[in-house]
């Protein structure tokens, strides 16, 4: 009965510790469009990692036409939408509270999208995977 627990033991901690990725200290940036490429909208984040933890997150979502950073009067671009309007205050809220939740839970998959905010949702999470991907340890598996 003990070798039982004592095995079970062992394969949950060796599958924890394969789900843990070891990365580098340094400063990363990922940029992307998600699956939006044919709109104008990059989206970049930038970590900071110490000691295998991310310590720093800064996001932005840049509007390549126009030249300018989404921010909280982005809206003012919709002056007749009014939908649009109130889906650019949601994504702002995302773009504030999704670097929160990462360094919270220092896990890109338990950031949870906010209502009515999946596009900045998407943006910020396939920009922040390139840059976890920068700052994964290289080992010879990879």
């Amino acid at each position: 009965m003990n070798k039982i627990i004592l095995f079970i033991g062992l394969l949950a901690f060796s599958f924890s510790s394969a789900q843990t990725t070891a990365l580098r200290n340094g400063e990363f940036e990922g940029r992307s469009c998600s699956f939006y490429g044919i709109e104008p909208y990059v989206g970049v984040t930038i970590i900071k990692i110490k000691n295998g933890k991310i310590i720093k997150v800064t996001f932005q979502i840049i509007d390549t036409t126009k030249n300018e950073y989404f921010d909280q009067n982005y809206s003012t671009h919709f002056p007749t939408q009014p939908v649009y309007q109130e889906q650019c205050k949601a994504d702002w809220k995302g773009v504030l509270n999704y670097p929160v939740q990462l360094l919270k839970k220092q896990d890109l998959k338990s950031v949870d999208a906010l209502t009515g905010a999946t596009w900045s949702h998407n943006l910020f999470v396939s920009s922040t995977a390139i840059a976890l991907k920068k700052a994964k340890v290289k080992t010879e598996n990879n």
